[in-house]
């Protein structure tokens, strides 16, 4: 098929073969950029149009892998034998050959050089919102925020107001300064994201970060409101109303938190792994607060049940790992558990290895916790504490093992250290952080301070229902 020059959204030349096909590819990039749960769709209609476009089969990758889910690595490997063989049927642009080679690299357990590729691509050309959000993303999986948000400070800057996807690249940098820690910069970047963008769902998601960091829960349910800006959103959907029904938490409302699980984040009950990962650290959160959330935990480890064996990424594995244990099935637990242990010795990838050191001391933690060992599930979950970034996930997503660890601290009669990690949290959080506040309050009305011997809290802290 013949094919002239045509250039995508941010002005970049891609090799397609009809004016169709390079319209079909920007609703692609816009709805990638966007969250939108019609991506697929959109990307499928590019491909239909133009089906030896390299660039269109090697994003199919590359976004295949990003699921952490074992049956699509064999699809995404088809992906980059279609990409490759697209390019010998007509020339592909440089920065279209390196995304192809980015898919060959995550494919070789080698994601680190693949994200590294990516944003080599972006010096050449700083508009590639495709090369700024793939490289975005597996940052993120790889817990590697410094990085991510070296990569969006240089590029973000670029996109002025009149580019037609600025909001959603200031959203992205928005996040990547929260993760950082810079918090009012970061607020003032995703308020400014969305403004631009209103479609843009991992900006408000990235402005929710913020708030919940910074101890504004009021803010926080204003600003997420009843959902609707994000409706047109895939999965991240049920991602933002987790961090409305953590601010509810917050709030102590938890007839309104269990609403919000039942007929918003697990209203479709899939096995994607971040689905999983709001359920099971909710669900977690609500026990530790002393909350019944029922026969929820069985749905989960049903789907968990189905991914002992995965192995994709360390954050689903611990997730799927606290589903189990939620419905009392340890053995898969402890299946993965073991892999994980195995991994840290042995996996290809270095990545790999080293989020499974960590992640396989928070899984025996978690296991031991469930067990009542509240000394073993301490002492294993501080050693994982500090390294757990590398797992992937949000400070948010990853509070879960932190709050585990005060538990543990708190039920193991370890009051001291308990009350020093709470103190702690409640500085990071401006001093506003129900869980903290709650906890210390309740260690000191028993008249535990700094030389306490006497343990207080061997049944969980609970909140008003």
């Amino acid at each position: 098929m013949s094919y002239t020059t045509h250039h995508d959204l941010s002005g970049d030349p891609i090799s397609v073969a009809s004016d169709g096909a390079r319209a079909a590819w920007n609703d692609t990039l816009e709805a990638l950029m966007a969250h939108a749960a019609s991506t697929p769709e959109h990307l499928a209609r590019t491909l239909a149009a133009d089906p030896d476009f390299a660039l269109a089969h090697a994003a199919k990758g590359l976004m295949l892998l990003s699921l952490a889910r074992a049956e699509l690595v064999p699809p995404a490997r088809d992906c980059l034998a279609r990409a490759r063989a697209a390019t010998r049927l007509r020339p592909a642009t440089r920065r279209e050959m390196m995304v192809v080679e980015a898919l060959a690299l995550w494919l070789g357990d080698a994601p680190r050089q693949a994200a590294e590729l990516l944003e080599s691509i972006l010096h050449a050309h700083p508009l590639d919102v495709l090369a700024l959000k793939l490289s975005h993303g597996l940052r993120f999986m790889l817990g590697d925020q410094a990085q991510m948000l070296a990569s969006l400070r240089l590029v973000a800057p670029g996109f002025s107001e009149t580019h037609p996807l600025a909001g959603f690249v200031h959203g992205c940098h928005a996040f990547a300064l929260e993760e950082q820690g810079f918090y009012a910069e970061a607020e003032r970047a995703g308020r400014r994201a969305v403004a631009l963008s209103p479609r843009d769902a991992w900006g408000r998601h990235a402005v929710a970060h913020v708030l919940e960091m910074t101890g504004r829960v009021d803010e926080g349910i204003a600003w997420l409101g009843d959902g609707h800006s994000v409706a047109h959103a895939n999965n991240l959907r049920f991602h933002i109303f987790w961090h409305l029904a953590l601010f509810r938490l917050e709030r102590g409302e938890s007839g309104e938190v269990l609403r919000l699980y039942d007929e918003q984040i697990r209203a479709e009950p899939t096995d994607d792994y971040r689905d999983i990962a709001n359920g099971a650290s909710l669900l977690a959160r609500l026990e530790y607060a002393g909350i019944d959330v029922g026969d929820r935990w069985e749905e989960l480890a049903a789907k968990a049940e189905g991914r002992v064996h995965d192995g994709r990424l360390v954050f689903a594995d611990l997730h799927y790992a606290l589903s189990l244990l939620g419905a009392g099935r340890a053995d898969g637990a402890e299946a993965i558990a073991r892999s994980l242990i195995e991994d840290a010795k042995a996996h290809p990838s270095g990545e790999r290895r080293d989020a499974a050191r960590n992640g396989a001391l928070a899984a025996f933690g978690l296991i031991a916790f469930h067990e009542g060992d509240y000394e073993e599930a301490a002492r294993l979950l501080a050693s994982a504490r500090r390294g757990l970034t590398a797992i992937g996930g949000s400070h948010a997503q990853r509070d879960l093992f932190e709050q585990a660890y005060a538990e543990s601290l708190i039920r193991a009669g370890q009051h001291d250290r308990a009350a020093d990690v709470l103190d702690e949290r409640l500085a990071r959080r401006g001093g506003a952080n129900r869980f903290a506040t709650r906890r210390l309050a309740q260690l000191r009305s028993h008249g535990v301070g700094r030389l306490a011997v006497l343990a207080v809290a061997s049944t969980p802290l609970a909140i008003a229902h």
